[in-house]
């Protein structure tokens, strides 16, 4: 029992007794067998209502009952001190409210300490720092052997940039109630802010020597030495700390910090490996941690291997948290081992809560690793817990598309992936693919019929205009369209190389040479991979121009590039 809770039920056992509700314990059963006979009193007194309330704050099982027994009192006697004091107490959730309680039980009682202290407390809590200032000062003259009326007034005045004053208050404080750990480690730092360096050490000195066995002072002058530049000395601080507790965390994320500043690597991964190792320090912070740690390239690069086993030890510490594994994930496929990386969310196949993220994963790097039988395999076992997910049926007729030619059944993949989407934009995309591969199948017909379905549902799909529009020009059929296809694409994708030589390509086709060199030679020069499509058109426009020479060079750059050679000797010849 706490000592205001301890006087809460005295006071409480108290008032009963004076209202005859408990009996006495000494025995006696002629007069106060009497007194219990007698009638409860009455519901409507301010002392019945106000004995109510503190009954429910003793047992702490009702707050909303005490509350309202106590604006039951307030409605008797608006004035009630006591009880405006137990509300403020009851509603510090709500600061603003709490205020308007704390001012009403102070002006009822000027003199009560509880009262003022619970005050200052708001005042705070509400951000009136003046009023608070103004406050504490007269707290303190009522209250002066109370420490934390110095510690909170100080504090107050150094927020309102008076740390002189700040200083005055600390050190009468010792005049007054001696030395104490608390007040002098708030003067050390107070002496450190105004870069007293000399005094502050001293203070950091005597608290060592007054409180040998506290590891926070060792940690605060070894702290203050750092800023000193006294390196060793501050080592010799933290051994002694570590000394006294070897697994604090406080002491740990000091030291971390000490060694990350003087550039010690090793040992600031060291003590980062502590850090990720203890219970003691959130999760989040870990993973905000390990993210800042391979923001730097050159950092990350030349201490991979140790950043590894920081990764390793988050996933050893916290199994149950899925964000350890795609951490440690992430490592692996940065240093390149895909194959790992693949491996560990193999293992991780079992867990419910994230499966489909699990097997998107594995899907995704099996693909990136150009293996379609196992893209598949795994395709197939998520969608015996998928089964109505379209993205799953996406990458399935993708495999059968890309991989094996077998158009039919990527047909039936991409028809279950739109039977089950769900926004238009998706369905447009899956048309998209249904055009494709009707296409490669030498259906043309339901080729244009799936692109136009496409484009019903998203007209902005600049994947389908593009395509639809090449797929026209090859065909020398509805040229005007297809222009006007291949024009949407490059508006919603400006830059793209392949949209471009579309464009320019369906110009060349309506014989608008001129007007498709613009963006043929935009399309060759934002084109990084050396497509020899691209530079095949290009030599094919520049011939139609009379521009034989540039001709020639492009057409010899696809050949280099993997172009088929009887194509480019046939146009060679042209030259002749």
């Amino acid at each position: 029992m706490n000592g205001r809770n301890g006087l809460l039920i005295c006071l409480a056992t108290a008032i009963l007794l004076s209202c005859g509700v408990v009996r006495p314990e000494n025995g006696s059963k002629t007069k106060n067998e009497a007194a219990v006979r007698e009638p409860r009193p009455s519901d409507t007194t301010a002392s019945f209502h106000y004995t109510e309330g503190i009954l429910r704050v003793v047992t702490g099982d009702d707050p909303v009952s005490a509350v309202r027994a106590f604006e039951k009192v307030l409605e008797i006697d608006s004035t009630h001190a006591p009880s405006l004091f137990e509300l403020a107490q009851l509603t510090m959730d709500e600061p603003e409210k709490a205020l308007a309680y704390s001012l009403r039980a102070n002006a009822s009682d000027t003199s009560n300490v509880w009262y003022r202290a619970q005050l200052g407390q708001l005042l705070i809590a509400t951000e009136r720092y003046d009023s608070a200032l103004k406050l504490y000062e007269s707290l303190l003259a009522m209250s002066p052997d109370n420490p934390d009326n110095y510690r909170l007034l100080a504090a107050l005045y150094e927020q309102q940039k008076q740390p002189e004053k700040a200083l005055s208050v600390l050190d009468s404080s010792v005049n007054r109630i001696g030395k104490t750990e608390m007040l002098s480690a708030q003067r050390r730092q107070l002496l450190l802010n105004m870069h007293r360096y000399d005094l502050a050490l001293a203070e950091a000195l005597e608290l060592v020597e007054n409180y040998p066995y506290d590891e926070a002072n060792l940690v605060a002058l070894a702290e203050l030495y750092a800023v000193l530049g006294k390196d060793s000395l501050a080592q010799d601080a933290y051994d002694k700390a570590l000394s006294i507790a070897p697994d604090n965390i406080q002491t740990v994320a000091s030291l971390n910090e000490f060694y990350k500043h003087k550039k010690d690597n090793v040992r600031f991964l060291e003590t980062t490996g502590q850090l990720f190792r203890s219970d003691a320090l959130p999760l989040e912070i870990k993973l905000n941690f390990f993210d800042n740690l391979v923001k730097t390239p050159n950092f990350y690069r030349d201490y991979y291997f140790q950043i590894g086993n920081l990764a390793s030890a988050l996933a050893v510490t916290h199994p149950d948290d899925f964000r350890t594994t795609e951490l440690y994930a992430r490592h692996l496929i940065a240093g390149g081992r895909v194959d790992e990386a693949v491996k560990l969310y193999k293992s991780h196949r079992d867990d419910s809560a994230r499966r489909k993220q699990i097997y998107s994963e594995i899907i995704d790097m099996e693909a990136y690793l150009k293996r379609p039988d196992s893209v598949a395999l795994y395709t197939e076992e998520a969608l015996a817990y998928f089964p109505t997910d379209p993205d799953l049926y996406e990458q399935k007729g993708n495999i059968a598309f890309h991989y094996r030619q077998d158009y039919k059944e990527a047909e039936a993949d991409y028809k279950m992936a739109l039977k089950y989407a769900g926004s238009d934009s998706l369905r447009s995309i899956l048309y998209g693919y249904l055009g494709d591969n009707a296409h490669a199948a030498g259906n043309e017909k339901a080729c244009f019929r799936y692109y136009d379905k496409g484009l019903q549902a998203d007209s902005t799909n600049a994947f389908i205009c593009n395509n639809y529009s090449y797929f026209l020009s090859l065909k020398d059929a509805r040229l005007d369209f297809a222009l006007d296809l291949a024009r949407r694409a490059t508006r919603l994708s400006p830059n793209n190389p392949t949209y471009l030589d579309t464009y320019a390509w369906v110009l060349y086709r309506m014989g608008r040479y001129e007007e498709a060199r613009v963006p043929m030679r935009q399309a060759v020069s934002l084109d990084r991979s050396d497509n020899p499509e691209l530079m095949i058109h290009y030599g094919d426009i520049l011939y139609a121009l009379n521009d034989r020479f540039m001709a020639s060079f492009y057409w010899k750059k696809a050949l280099e590039n993997g172009y088929d050679a009887q194509e480019i000797e046939k146009r060679l010849k042209q030259l002749e």
